[in-house]
């Protein structure tokens, strides 16, 4: 089997100085490659500087769902000139409609301008989707998916909404075992950690029947195809 890909990790979320022993700790587990999202402007520097110190970590950055409503003004202009001058892809970004009186125009708006700036920039983009597979199909149909591919991380809808991302081109990225798992395609799939250790991603090997596991081996090689582009 490959050397694992974590395909959606937080590692910018451990206190100063603790990333290099969790990257210790993947690599011992087998993982070699580890793609690293943003959620916000206020962890990019720590995004960027963390693939700056670590030849392993692919540098994704963008505004989260839950913090679209609150950007600052210019955040759009700010993000792209930073993906101009870094091999970076987009991400986090999408929509979750799961929280009461959340700004679920200010999610689409945030989320469509993303994905165009993916397209302008042929940058691969991470997609969170929690109870909005409508509105995101929707849109993903209006504005295409962009050239360099999308990804949704943490995949938890039904077997129907991944045939039909399976159709648009988009990978689905699991971090846990789950019923959408039977529908996925072995070129199709990703596993992550989702947090701020990537070695965790070797437990879903060892969750997996013997005839998942097979497909689980093909992951490391789709993550290289996805994150081809942005890869040292």
């Amino acid at each position: 089997m490959p050397a694992l890909f974590d395909a959606h990790c937080h590692l910018q979320s451990l206190p100063p100085g603790a990333a290099a022993s969790a990257l210790d700790r993947a690599r011992e587990a087998g993982v070699t490659r580890v793609a690293c999202c943003a959620t916000g402007e206020d962890d990019w520097g720590a995004v960027l500087a963390l693939a700056k110190a670590h030849r392993e970590v692919v540098p994704m950055l963008g505004v989260h769902p839950w913090k679209a409503a609150e950007a600052r003004p210019g955040w759009e202009e700010r993000l792209e000139a930073l993906l101009r001058d870094h091999r970076a892809g987009v991400g986090e970004c999408g929509l979750d409609f799961a929280r009461r009186g959340v700004d679920r125009e200010a999610q689409l708006d945030a989320l469509r301008r993303q994905l165009r700036m993916a397209a302008r920039l042929g940058r691969p983009v991470a997609l969170h989707c929690v109870r909005a597979w409508g509105p995101l199909m929707q849109l993903l149909r209006q504005e295409g998916v962009p050239p360099a591919g999308a990804m949704i991380h943490a995949f938890n809808g039904s077997l129907e909404t991944a045939r039909a991302l399976q159709a648009l081109g988009i990978f689905l990225s699991f971090r846990a075992l789950g019923p959408g798992l039977a529908a996925v395609r072995n070129d199709r799939l990703l596993l992550e950690s989702d947090g701020p250790e990537p070695a965790r991603v070797t437990a879903l090997l060892a969750e997996a029947t013997s005839a998942g596991r097979e497909a689980m081996g093909l992951s490391p090689r789709n993550a290289e195809r996805f994150f081809g582009a942005l890869l040292a």
